[in-house]
């Protein structure tokens, strides 16, 4: 008898829900990605290319961007500063490339051999702590170390006053983690970043709270005070007014792995602890009735395995306003977590995938800003780049070849004044990629017989995408290539064109969904597919996509 027909296998909904390598690909339905390299769920909910991450500084040679904050001024106004390794530096972006100058302290400056600085802005002014330094301070005008300052008094019982994680909120700091006595949270005086044994300052030690136990961060939620410890996270009421704090609650067998992992959500808190990245803010709405929610729980052994083996002391994440994504960036791992809490799944938590990267090239700070900008550290011969555009791009300086301005910008280049220096910007691509659970068209016991692909793409110009199909669980598969040539919408308004919007203007086209076609050969009864290519400067987007099969045999 002659085989049967089979109605295609449509899969508009493909890979929607994200990574998924907890469960056996296997026995997952199709919205789950068993791989997701470099990709996104874009604001369609399409399998997309993520962003480049784009170089916009000069270097630091031979050091590491290890943290990042934004002063904000009185005025509104804002400046971008960075720490290193060696030292602390203004990212100023008035040049182009943006300069990283090195600040200069007054007083008698500590040697910094980290810049793994924890920033608080507050009434006006810069702070910035980590482990085994003492506080750094600006003025708005000036850098110091904070014990340099002719105002400062240290609070009582303590040498070298070295804390490694500060707050700036409810009308004070509040700073914890001193190498001599890790287990106490010291706060300033009202309004005054400088006076830590005078006025309303004082000292908390949770010793008696959660016992043998250190303090790794200080976070405000919602009116409360919130100490992680490692093993163990407290909250206080009423820390507008230390005399009348009171322990609200004590999550026990619970706590923070790496003090940078902290962000804020609006109306949550996520944090990194030893069992994943979890939400705080059960506490708030449920009274503590719930348990945290644990948002990586489909990366679960995966990223247990990061938590033990990486250096977390230089894990860094961030929320992005803009998008509704959180980073989480493991640079010594070379990969970033990307979770976009945008859409939620049905099992609650964020669609997730992979950024991962060369040795080296992963980012080691990240900062989000209220300009919706997401903002990256980079290691050797350091230097400052963003989340943006659709291709990765480096700098380097090329004056030893064009010394002159003319002959810069000549070759393409652009000149830096500042310092007369050329620098050659140079675009690489990056390969986004991901397989699809195993698929066996609603009857794991049947024979397929594979005849083709049909695919929706947006975007992607150019673009050479290498499909494997592999079949009944065989790690080798059979792959075939096509390019994208999507179809332009509208016309491209070069400048100075006496068609464009004031005869200035220059646009790029849009492009409609194309379709593409790939004849499939040998037989299976599951089926996985993978896509793959190398992303450089353009966004695709899968649309949809179709496997046509005829059935064969029952075995």
């Amino acid at each position: 008898m002659p085989a049967e027909q089979l109605n295609p296998l449509v899969l508009n909904d493909l890979g929607i829900y994200g990574l998924n390598t907890q469960a056996s690909p296997g026995a997952l339905p199709p919205q789950w990605l068993a791989k997701a390299d470099n990709i996104i769920l874009d604001e369609q909910g399409r399998i997309s290319s993520r962003k480049g991450i784009q170089q916009v500084s000069t270097v630091v040679t031979g050091e590491s961007i290890q943290s990042i904050v934004e002063y904000k001024k009185a005025n509104g106004s804002t400046e971008m500063f960075c720490g290193t390794d060696g030292d602390l530096y203004k990212i100023n972006t008035a040049n182009s490339p943006y300069t990283l100058d090195a600040v200069t302290r007054t007083g008698t400056p500590q040697t910094i051999s980290s810049g793994h600085w924890e920033w608080a802005n507050f009434n006006e002014k810069l702070y910035g702590v980590q482990n085994g330094h003492t506080p750094v301070y600006y003025s708005g005008t000036a850098w110091t170390d904070l014990v340099d300052l002719g105002s400062y008094n240290p609070p009582s019982g303590i040498t070298t006053f070295d804390p490694s994680c500060v707050l700036g909120h409810y009308g004070r700091l509040w700073v914890g983690g001193m190498t001599e006595k890790n287990n106490v949270i010291y706060y300033s005086d009202t309004l005054q970043g400088d006076k830590w044994n005078t006025g309303a300052a004082g000292q908390i030690d949770l010793k008696t709270v959660w016992g043998n136990d250190e303090i790794k961060a200080i976070h405000s939620f919602m009116g409360k005070l919130i100490v992680f410890g490692t093993k163990n996270i407290a909250i206080y009421n009423n820390p507008d007014d230390p005399t009348a704090m009171a322990l609200d609650e004590l999550i026990r067998g619970i706590g923070l792995k790496a003090r940078d992992s902290v962000a804020h959500l609006g109306d949550d808190i996520i944090f990194l602890s030893n069992t994943g990245v979890r939400s705080l803010a059960r506490t708030v709405t449920s009274d503590g009735k719930m348990p945290l929610r644990n948002f990586s729980k489909n990366i679960r052994d995966e990223l247990a395995n990061n938590i033990i083996t990486a250096d977390l002391s230089r894990c860094k994440a961030a929320y992005c306003l803009c998008g509704g994504f959180y980073m989480l960036a493991f640079p010594d791992r070379n990969t970033i977590y990307y979770m976009d809490f945008t859409i939620i799944n049905p099992d609650s938590t964020p669609r997730i995938s992979k950024f991962v990267f060369d040795s080296g090239e992963c980012p080691t700070a990240l900062l989000s800003t209220v300009d919706g900008a997401m903002w990256m550290g980079k290691d050797t011969d350091g230097n400052v780049a963003k989340y943006q555009n659709y291709f990765d791009q480096d700098k380097s300086d090329v004056t030893a070849t064009y010394g002159t301005q003319v002959a810069c910008e000549a070759a393409g280049h652009i000149w830096e004044a500042t310092n007369s220096k050329c620098w050659s910007t140079t675009s690489n691509s990056y390969v986004g990629s991901f397989r699809t659970v195993w698929l066996d068209f609603g009857n794991p016991s049947i024979t397929k017989i594979l005849k083709e692909f049909f695919g929706v793409i947006v975007g992607g110009k150019d673009m050479d995408v290498d499909f494997t199909w592999y079949r009944d669980y065989n790690v080798s598969g059979t792959t075939q290539s096509f390019t994208l040539k999507p179809t332009a919408t509208g016309t491209v308004a070069l400048w100075g064109a006496s068609t464009s919007l004031y005869g200035s203007s220059k646009y790029s086209p849009g492009y409609n969904p194309t379709e593409y076609k790939l004849p499939l050969s040998r037989t299976g009864k599951v089926v996985q597919i993978e896509m793959k290519s190398a992303i450089s400067g353009y966004k695709a987007s899968l649309q949809s996509m179709a496997l046509l099969a005829k059935q064969g045999k029952i075995r």
